[in-house]
């Protein structure tokens, strides 16, 4: 067990580094570890790289058949646990960043209430970790956007909703002021983007070439939403950001919204499960309460711009 969850965490961080802190060990024991499995394998499972390890061949199948093993083992144990106790399996969710607090949260919240000795977990990260994570078996769903098509193997996407990124500023900013803004004017400020090569950089970058700016130069990358809100509160930085992650913040005032066209940065988001595993009655309750959490928030929200029109 301990050869196969190191192997897992490495494959699921691509690095031996963030695996033994995801482990709470050190690199020598992952290094350790990994090589034991090798040799237990016969196969070379990791090929080393200059940004971390990737998955050989033989590593792939060792994931694909570890995570779904892994998974396996963990829900007969909470079946046991629930069956002896009247527990709801366990489940662990994955969700984008601006996913989490405005559609998860509200959903647990109601399942809570139907389950309420229901152990759930919720893992953040970038759309490709998570579906990673979600084919080695990791995770049993996530909420976030549409993979590409060749990553979708195994897996079903249920269409929630479409999200734009929108450029947001502090109140008082003086973007903020004006009613109708030239995107060239973005050129003289710093931009908060996601990081390069996630699913909404992509569409950030579809909108600098679609309004003929070109790639902004001046740039800080995150999808940490605490850091990109305080750095922009604090600045006169512009922030590229999806809906999801500022709606609250939009409707409470403390960020302002600027008046240039982003809708061609929307992009479909909703729920990507495992075809073995999208019957599972715990996971069809949890999805229920997503589909009416994702109606609610984005249906006011539609409404709440079109009174302010």
């Amino acid at each position: 067990m301990r050869h196969l969850r190191t192997l897992v965490a490495i494959a699921e961080h691509g690095s031996l580094v963030r695996a033994a802190k995801a482990l709470n060990v050190s690199q020598p024991a992952v290094t350790k570890t990994l090589a034991e499995l090798e040799d237990i394998a016969g196969h070379r499972l990791f090929e080393r790289t200059p940004k971390g390890v990737n998955l050989t061949g033989a590593g792939q199948i060792l994931v694909r058949h570890t995570g779904s093993g892994l998974r396996a083992i963990h829900d007969g144990l909470s079946s046991l646990s629930a069956e002896e106790e009247g527990e709801a399996p366990a489940l662990v969710i994955g969700a984008l960043p601006n996913v989490g607090a405005t559609v998860l949260a509200p959903a647990l919240v109601r399942f809570a209430t139907s389950a309420p000795r229901a152990r759930v977990s919720v893992r953040t990260g970038s759309n490709a970790q998570l579906i990673a994570a979600l084919k080695q078996g990791v995770l049993d769903m996530v909420i976030g956007r549409l993979a590409e098509p060749s990553d979708m193997q195994g897996l079903i996407f249920e269409h929630l909703y479409n999200e734009p990124l929108l450029l947001v500023v502090r109140p008082g900013h003086a973007l903020s002021l004006l009613k109708e803004i030239d995107p060239a004017l973005l050129d003289s400020y710093r931009l908060v983007l996601p990081d390069a090569g996630t699913r909404a950089r992509e569409a950030a970058d579809r909108f600098f070439m679609a309004v003929g700016t070109g790639l902004p130069m001046r740039v800080i990358e995150t999808i940490d939403l605490s850091f990109g809100r305080s750095y922009v509160l604090h600045s006169d930085a512009v922030w590229f950001v999806p809906l999801g992650a500022i709606e609250n913040d939009l409707q409470q005032g403390s960020l302002v919204r600027l008046p240039i066209d982003t809708s061609v940065t929307e992009g479909p988001v909703g729920l990507t499960l495992r075809v073995d595993h999208a019957t599972a009655e715990s996971i069809q309750r949890v999805s229920d309460e997503i589909r009416l959490s994702a109606s609610e928030r984005f249906g006011a929200f539609s409404k709440s711009q079109s009174a302010t029109s």
